[in-house]
């Protein structure tokens, strides 16, 4: 893994803020043509006002975090993190630069070849989980900073020692949005 060519999974039809904080946002599907890829599953851009999403320069509160296996990853032996990277803008991504590849979620903390919900398990060190059981619960592995450039994206590493035959799942985060007068 390191930074290389990036492959959009983002999907901007469910990311606006429609319900009271906090709110769950899902990615596109990560399926097996992701394989050695960084794939974006959601970005922090600041936008304005009718945009979508419409974070502004509101802070971004990461309260759970869940990957969903609809079709179980198949081909060698795959592994998948969930973590964090940026972009160079919120255009179109050429290259995902690595942040912390494990940010979320670890590959202990799913069975690929099964179909289901996972989220971070017991002996699970990511930053994220780290950070909500000790502190601080507003230190960067749990808040995002909308950005106009450099901006900070949710991204899965998918990676097996032989071709992917088959699998998809897609990323579910509930977030809150805290205002800004920025």
């Amino acid at each position: 893994m390191g930074s290389g060519t990036g492959l959009e999974l983002r999907r901007n039809d469910l990311r606006s803020n429609v319900l009271e904080n906090p709110y769950w946002i899902t990615s596109g599907s990560l399926e097996k043509g992701a394989d050695d890829l960084d794939a974006v599953l959601f970005s922090f851009p600041i936008t304005g006002i009718g945009f979508a999403p419409g974070y502004g320069t509101n802070l971004i509160k990461i309260h759970d975090f869940l990957f969903e296996i609809v079709t179980g990853y198949v081909g060698g032996t795959p592994v998948l993190t969930i973590g964090l990277g940026s972009i160079a803008s919120d255009g179109v991504i050429t290259t995902v630069t690595d942040i912390t590849v494990d940010n979320f979620i670890l590959n202990a903390d799913l069975t690929l070849a099964t179909p289901g919900w996972y989220g971070p398990t017991t002996g699970n060190t990511s930053a994220w989980l780290t950070a909500m059981v000790t502190g601080p619960s507003f230190g960067t592995a749990v808040c995002i900073t909308p950005a106009a450039t450099t901006v900070i994206c949710v991204t899965g590493y998918l990676t097996s020692d032989a071709a992917i035959s088959a699998g998809a799942g897609r990323a579910h985060m509930l977030i809150s949005e805290v205002p800004s007068a920025r």
